[in-house]
């Protein structure tokens, strides 16, 4: 039975650059999400479908909007990402 997916921190920085239709390198683990004009509820979504797809990690809406930086994030996305 395999293991649970994971993603190192560039890679899921990467992705959720996509979820927000930004570029690569953007976006940093420090990032305030207030400061990004494109953290919106349509950004939740996508960001929730994103981690639940690549990491099948189930990251909830309340859990997204109380997030204050990407690092909030990957830390609700628990040991799934990597150093």
């Amino acid at each position: 039975m395999p293991g649970q997916p994971t993603m190192t921190k560039e890679q899921f920085l990467e992705e959720f650059s996509n979820c927000l239709g930004g570029e690569p390198g953007e976006i940093a683990e420090g990032t305030q999400l207030a400061s990004l004009d494109a953290w919106d509820p349509v950004a939740y979504l996508a960001t929730m479908v994103m981690i639940d797809a690549k990491l099948g990690v189930a990251i909830t809406f309340e859990t997204l909007a109380a997030a204050t930086t990407v690092n909030d994030i990957m830390t609700a996305a628990g040991s799934t990402i990597q150093a």
